[in-house]
């Protein structure tokens, strides 16, 4: 017997369950600081783009919900900080954290960036908007109070967000901070 999934993605104007559980919630609760994009990909990917400032520095936040049993909380910790001379040592300083943390894990893009990656599981019925603040708010700003300090030591250069870079970028894809 095979797995047949066909009348299943056919979800042309079903509602975005969890990007509309979200969304009452912040209205609910005046959380502002998300700018929304929808996008009609395979599960209808929302992402809701933001940032959150930590020991002074900018950290862009992206959040993506959508049709599958996982969400993510995305965090650009630094903007391409790890190239070839530091590579080995942020690699090995990653692992070293990625073994201790439990509720999210660091990653090291292609193009150099330093990201924090938070998973969500969950499928609509049971999605809770109220985790995405708590988990940005009350576990991963406060980590990363601490360890935004002790990163720069690592990569050699200072982490967050190259504002000016960025600011050009932003131009085209706007992202605003969480209150």
């Amino acid at each position: 017997m095979a797995l047949d999934l066909n009348g299943q993605m056919n979800t042309a104007g079903q509602p975005r369950v969890k990007a509309e559980k979200f969304d009452q919630f912040m209205k609910e609760r005046d959380v502002s600081g998300f700018h929304r994009e929808e996008y009609d990909d395979q599960f209808r990917t929302v992402i809701y783009f933001s940032g959150l400032q930590a020991a002074g520095q900018q950290q862009f936040v992206q959040v993506l919900l959508n049709d599958s049993i996982y969400g993510m909380i995305k965090v650009l910790v630094g903007h391409k900080v790890v190239n070839d001379e530091n590579r080995e040592k942020v690699l090995e300083y990653v692992n070293q954290l990625n073994q201790r943390l439990e509720a999210f894990k660091y990653v090291v893009t292609p193009d150099g960036n330093l990201e924090l990656d938070c998973s969500l599981v969950s499928n609509d019925e049971r999605f809770d908007p109220e985790l995405i603040i708590v988990m940005l708010l009350n576990v991963i700003q406060p980590h990363l109070e601490s360890e935004v300090l002790r990163l720069p030591a690592v990569t050699g250069c200072p982490v967050g967000v190259n504002l000016e870079e960025e600011e050009k970028a932003a131009e085209d894809n706007p992202i605003h901070v969480v209150h």
